[in-house]
């Protein structure tokens, strides 16, 4: 037969005590973290600057062809301008005349250009 183990108390008082391994293990933690958080920094700083420069030159690669197509359309408003009846249409509104037939020439000895 056994006996049953029975438990009395010992008149001990139970007392606080702090664990002394807490701080190790926090900083270890805390360390750990900080490593981590590292790691990710210097893997992933490089990969959003590279799609933000990414976007950037998408932006400019618009901006380029929009200007682009300004540019044509100034060519042609350019060349639609330097046009010779168009020339001519503008001058008879502003009042211009053409000269007179042998009035485009040489001035005559003593008058005129030095």
């Amino acid at each position: 037969m056994t006996r049953p183990i029975v438990l009395r108390p010992t008149g001990r008082t139970a007392v606080w005590q702090p664990d002394r391994q807490w701080p190790r293990v926090l900083a270890a933690v805390l360390m750990l973290g900080a490593v981590i958080l590292g790691l990710l920094f210097l893997v992933g700083w490089p990969r959003l600057q590279t799609i933000a420069v990414h976007y950037d030159l998408m932006r400019l690669r618009a901006e380029v062809e929009q200007l682009r197509r300004k540019e044509r359309t100034l060519a042609v408003a350019l060349e639609r301008e330097r046009n010779p009846s168009a020339l001519a249409r503008r001058a008879r509104r502003l009042g211009l005349v053409p000269p007179p037939p042998g009035a485009v020439g040489t001035p005559p000895p003593g008058e005129g250009a030095p």
